[in-house]
């Protein structure tokens, strides 16, 4: 399948939409899954959803990049404070020394 060995070049699926055909498909199931949330009849089966979703599958990429950008924020800072922590501990002890 096209989108998986996409998926294992590049690590996700975000197809851009320039890598025609694949990049117009994928973008064609993301209208497809929106106009489907919002109630509207499209032939985007439930299963191709559920498949898609199985691949890691992106409905919303730019959504999907400020998740992934804030999870690495999220380390970083835990990095940072567990640092901080290991500092103030060694200060800590040379002072009782």
């Amino acid at each position: 399948n096209k989108l998986m060995a996409y998926k294992e070049n590049h690590g996700d699926c975000n197809v851009p939409q320039k890598w025609k055909p694949l990049g117009s498909w994928v973008n064609r199931q993301r209208k497809q899954y929106k106009k489907k949330q919002n109630g509207e009849k499209v032939s985007l089966s439930d299963q191709r959803v559920e498949k898609l979703e199985a691949i890691g599958f992106s409905w919303g990429k730019k959504k999907d990049v400020w998740n992934d950008r804030f999870k690495e924020l999220k380390q970083f800072w835990s990095e940072v404070c567990s640092l901080k922590q290991d500092f103030q501990t060694l200060f800590v002890s040379f002072q009782v020394l």
